[in-house]
């Protein structure tokens, strides 16, 4: 059955759910259709099929994923397992039709997280291209700023202004590692947080961007805001906002553009 299971299947999910959805009726009929065309097993493989397919009304639901995304036969056995539950359904197909919709939900839902993971390996290679930082690295930053709601551009552009994407940079004001946090504020953000700990990669990152990211929530989404609370403190710019200054210094410019500022490069001052 194993050997059954190797095939191709996006063209097998499209027409499934065309042939399927609706009512229990075409349930039916597919699944005569697949015993049709699967006449041609062994007796023996076929029965196999049948019981692996009947030992669990719900196991149809299982294995309709492993079909429709393996191979185009894969609609035999989808369709044998849908016949068999309509025929053991007491009312006239509404139970099909239930395990139709369930299948386009499981199906469907699996074919997103497939797009998603496409996206992202798509977008990992293009930052390891456009930074010219290898691709492991590029992967690493690009699931921290996720998981932060950190946009990765922004994430990639703050590493890259702080440390230029090295891993053991020390500022003269003690700041550490790619995002160059100060070990005070990163025991403020996760508590328990060593200097050493600053040098990990994960670490760095999740620390960096959490901290970032409650920066933003502070300035309520404001992200040049944060920015600039990141490289000159929050508490610098809060009593810039409360004499009514602007607190700007081309730091949210450079994160977004590469482009850093004499203005920047003569203030320079550590965060925390």
């Amino acid at each position: 059955m194993e050997r059954l299971l190797i095939f191709d299947g996006r063209k097998a999910y499209g027409s499934m759910l065309r042939s399927l959805h609706g009512a229990g009726r075409l349930v039916r009929s597919a699944g005569l259709a697949a015993r049709e065309r699967t006449s041609r097993l062994g007796g023996e493989q076929w029965q196999e099929m049948r019981e692996s397919l009947m030992r669990d009304r719900r196991q149809p639901l299982r294995l309709a994923l492993i079909a429709l995304i393996a191979f185009p036969s894969g609609m035999a056995i989808l369709a044998a397992g849908s016949a068999e539950v309509a025929q053991q359904s007491e009312s006239s197909g509404s139970e099909a039709v239930s395990a139709v919709g369930e299948w386009d939900d499981v199906v469907g839902r699996a074919w997103r997280r497939h797009a998603l993971e496409r996206e992202r390996e798509r977008a990992i290679a293009e930052f390891a291209s456009e930074f010219s930082i290898p691709p492991d690295l590029s992967g690493q930053i690009y699931t921290a700023a996720r998981r932060h709601a950190i946009e990765p551009q922004i994430a990639f552009g703050l590493v890259r202004t702080e440390s230029s994407f090295r891993r053991t940079a020390v500022s003269h004001a003690g700041a550490v590692g790619y995002t160059q946090l100060l070990p005070s504020t990163a025991r403020w953000i996760a508590p328990g947080t060593t200097r050493t700990a600053l040098f990990n990669t994960e670490t760095n990152l999740d620390v960096g961007f959490r901290y970032l990211k409650y920066l933003k929530d502070k300035y309520d989404g404001d992200v040049d805001l944060a920015l600039t609370a990141y490289n000159r403190g929050q508490g610098r710019v809060d009593a810039l906002l409360r004499s009514g200054r602007n607190p700007d210094n081309g730091y949210a410019t450079a994160v977004r553009t590469g482009h850093v500022s004499r203005q920047l490069i003569r203030q320079n001052s550590p965060r925390g």
